[in-house]
């Protein structure tokens, strides 16, 4: 706007200069000549014209979760694994958890979502982008506050398992084994189940080389059940990478 104000008050400079020339009187057009002087100073004299005012956050956590011009949303999703509807969500189930009202001193003052950021920092942080140092100082909070916030949200998240993560009773079996029947033909199915690796940065200190993958790697085996929806409805965990599939 302020360079078309400029090619204005430059086109009406030039009208001015012809009129005082031919000796043309029009006091409207002064008038207006002036409006436009004016407007084009009151512009120029201000820097910035058309920012609004920035929103002010009370920690510096918050500009991640809220501010999506301070962290985009595939960024974001880079650094939490998590997009900012589903972490919102999160904290919802486990905020009133007792495990957040046990916290002394500082720590007390440290919102549940704060502790669920931090939490999956660590989980999606890898080598040395998973140390104390650097996810303290992308979070704004000392090293030692890092430890307690993953277990406290961890203590938190996992007492939702057997909500989230339950076998579907005869009625939920009826259902999910008509809607595979009808979608794809199946016998009587109610659940798809499928093994995978979760790797691990370093080895266990204990019998790591049970651990050991044929890629040269470190892993845990892991048997995942879940209906047509992709809702999980079994986790068998913990195995290591050494033992057959079958015997998982």
């Amino acid at each position: 706007m302020l360079k078309e104000l400029e090619a204005i008050s430059k086109s009406h400079t030039i009208k001015a200069y012809l009129c005082f020339y031919l000796d043309v009187e029009d006091s409207f057009k002064d008038d207006l000549d002036h409006y436009v002087a004016v407007k084009l100073f009151a512009l120029k004299s201000s820097h910035y014209v058309f920012r609004t005012p920035y929103r002010t956050w009370d920690s510096d956590w918050e500009w991640l979760l809220y501010d999506g011009t301070y962290m985009t949303d595939d960024e974001f999703l880079s650094n939490f694994r998590m997009d900012r509807e589903c972490i919102q969500q999160l904290n919802r189930m486990v905020e009133h958890d007792e495990v957040f009202n046990q916290c002394w001193g500082k720590r007390s003052k440290m919102p549940s979502m704060l502790h669920i950021m931090v939490f999956l920092k660590h989980l999606g942080s890898y080598g040395n982008e998973a140390s104390l140092q650097k996810i303290s100082r992308a979070m704004r909070i000392s090293k030692g506050a890092v430890n307690e916030c993953v277990m406290w949200a961890s203590g938190a998240i996992l007492k939702l398992q057997k909500q989230v993560i339950r076998w579907p009773d005869d009625e939920e079996h009826k259902r999910i084994s008509g809607r595979i029947s009808k979608a794809h033909g199946f016998l009587p199915f109610f659940g798809l189940i499928d093994g995978m690796l979760f790797l691990m940065a370093f080895a266990l200190m204990l019998s790591g080389e049970d651990y050991f993958t044929r890629k040269g790697n470190y892993a845990v085996k892991g048997l995942i059940i879940c209906d047509d929806t992709a809702k999980i409805t079994w986790v068998e965990m913990g195995w290591p990478c050494s033992d057959h599939d079958n015997r998982v």
